[in-house]
């Protein structure tokens, strides 16, 4: 009696599977990282330009730079708004990825031990036949020497 391959096989495609998980896990808190840090360079950008015009206003200005300053900062606040949303979707995304990748490792870890459990019937099995033979090997001798 042999162990059965299939194990091996559902084994390897476990640990595959699990590898595919782990590689978008990553890649799922890269984005995270990349948009956190986008963010905080337009909160920088926002601030410093807010900085900035109340420094102005306190000097002449035309009404066309009050209108385009304006329209800078609101421009500069879409963007803070969109990447805010694509930040939550990342983030929804990277739970998503560590769920998958705990499923994967759990079903890694269940096909691993079925074929440790197939490996260690497969054993037991052996040792009974070879102590069956061990038995017959025993009452043989002992039935010639009587």
């Amino acid at each position: 009696m042999k162990p059965r391959s299939c194990w091996s096989v559902l084994v390897k495609k476990a640990k595959d599977d699990e590898e595919l998980a782990q590689q978008a896990q990553v890649e799922a808190r890269k984005r995270v990282e990349h948009l956190q840090a986008s963010r905080q360079r337009m909160d920088d950008l926002l601030n410093d330009y807010k900085r900035r015009a109340l420094e102005n206003q306190s000097k002449l200005h035309s009404m066309a730079d009050a209108s385009n300053n304006r329209q800078f900062m609101l421009h500069l606040q879409e963007l803070v708004n969109r990447v805010d949303k694509d930040l939550v979707a990342a983030l929804a995304a990277h739970d998503r990825a560590k769920m998958a990748l705990l499923q994967a490792t759990h079903q890694r870890m269940k096909m691993e031990t079925m074929q440790d459990k197939d490996l260690d019937v497969v054993q037991q099995w052996q040792r009974k036949r070879e102590q069956k033979e061990m038995d017959t090997l025993g009452l043989t001798l002992y039935n010639l020497k009587a």
